[in-house]
């Protein structure tokens, strides 16, 4: 990239929505809506750390790591340039805690979607390399990944909790695999049990659904065995959405004779190619799940396809976990259960792999936005750093191009902090932001 022969007002109009603080006036403005919330209450007026402050705190943190701690927070906010950025005066300890249970989480999902629409406009996407690049894009625009994730408040807030699970929450996630797009996010406390567990949640969030429009073709959930249900596997195909499930070894007993759809036609799998065997696949049938035979006691009413995987020397496997299984070499074996008929064996194989999409969307949003231990004791606190953290994404997403790895989002901070110039942030994005 020959970033030296640019002029100055060419750096100028690159390195702009990264320069200083430019980056975070961009979110401040909207901040501002949040002000009057919360003070109902304050009658007397009394009320010196506004919603729109605490929030502006937050992201400030996300941007300088070296701020980790809410005691870190309360200490920056009486340096002067964080007063002039985030507004309002310097904050005590006692009311930054109290913010937790005063402000409303959800007030910020509003300001999520803003700044999703601007990225949306933008048009940025995925990287379609690696296993996206050899799907169909009409297959690739409908994947949703879905999964959950631990998170736990900082040693010594969960030190006052107590022991066991109190100071960890559970993040239920759902993730559109080609732009990255949030679909739906539960926060419940751990343990994940009864109303709390995965598949409950799971339930409750296709149930929350809008209506799919009549013709459209539905999502299509890619779900790691511990979704593995027929009552799961039934709402989904209820509300028009197709799925790729992991089993068991032991679930669904192999249907004998002519199956029909939903329309009365016989099912007709396709032959396996020399590709299907290459990528492993041993077997495609159709089954009956649940009711006696694994997943569930309830029954699914709709046709199922089960795809059995042998890993293949030297190819990478989603069977394997991104790991050799030295203590489990019996179940190394994938077994997947779909609703995709007509589709070749080798490409549900694929939509499974791309599950790994939110592992990594966890993983970016633990380590580096730094929510791998919370500010806060508190659930409401929890789901405001939570919307937090996506809206320091979705700004360094937009800064960026879309570029959202961790070498990024250094860069970005040793630049804001000074120790980077304009050249070493420009050769840092494989196109300029």
């Amino acid at each position: 990239m020959a970033e030296k022969g640019l002029t100055e007002e060419e750096r100028r109009e690159l390195i702009g929505p990264l320069a200083g603080t430019v980056l975070l006036r961009r979110i401040f403005p909207l901040l501002q809506r949040l002000a009057p919330c919360g003070t109902e209450r304050d009658t007397a007026r009394n009320r010196q750390l506004f919603y729109s402050q605490y929030a502006a705190l937050l992201l400030i943190g996300f941007f300088n790591p070296v701020l980790k701690s809410a005691r870190a927070l309360v200490a920056a906010s009486g340096l002067k340039k964080v007063q002039q950025l985030a507004g309002g005066q310097k904050v005590s300890a006692g009311a930054f805690s109290e913010a937790s249970s005063v402000f409303d989480p959800s007030l910020l999902e509003g300001l999520v979607h803003e700044l999703r629409r601007q990225f949306a406009r933008h048009q940025f996407r995925v990287s379609r390399s690696g296993r996206l690049g050899r799907l169909p894009n009409p297959i690739v625009e409908r994947l949703v990944a879905v999964d959950g994730t631990v998170l736990s408040a900082l040693p010594q807030i969960a030190a006052r909790l107590g022991r066991g699970s109190q100071g960890q929450w559970r993040l239920h996630t759902q993730l559109r695999i080609h732009d990255q797009g949030v679909v739906a996010s539960t926060l419940t406390e751990e343990p994940a049990k009864g109303p709390h567990s995965e598949r409950a949640v799971t339930l409750q969030q296709i149930q929350a659904r809008e209506p799919q429009p009549a013709g459209a073709p539905g999502d299509l959930y890619i779900l790691d065995r511990g979704y593995r249900s027929a009552v799961v596997f039934n709402e989904l195909v209820e509300a028009r959405c197709d799925y790729v499930c992991r089993l068991n070894r032991g679930d669904g007993r192999v249907v004998e004779g002519p199956v029909n759809d939903a329309n009365g036609h016989a099912v007709q799998l396709p032959a396996l190619t020399e590709a299907d065997r290459a990528a492993g696949v041993v077997a495609d049938e159709l089954i009956a799940l649940g009711g006696g035979s694994g997943a569930s006691p309830a029954r699914t009413n709709h046709v199922v396809r089960r795809i059995t995987v042998e890993p293949v020397p030297g190819r990478p496997s989603s069977a394997r976990q991104g790991r050799l299984r030295s203590d489990q070499t019996g179940r190394e074996g994938l077994i997947l259960a779909t609703t995709l008929l007509d589709l070749p064996a080798e490409q549900v194989v694929l939509i499974y792999e791309c599950r790994w999409q939110i592992e990594l969307f966890f993983r970016f949003l633990k380590q580096v936005l730094g929510c791998q231990q919370l500010l806060s004791a508190k659930t409401r606190g929890v789901e405001i750093q939570l919307y937090c953290s996506l809206l320091a994404g979705l700004l360094l997403a937009l800064a960026t191009g879309g570029n959202l790895s961790r070498r990024a989002y250094e860069m970005v901070c040793l630049y804001m902090t000074g120790w980077a110039d304009d050249e070493e942030l420009l050769a840092a994005f494989p196109q300029p932001p």
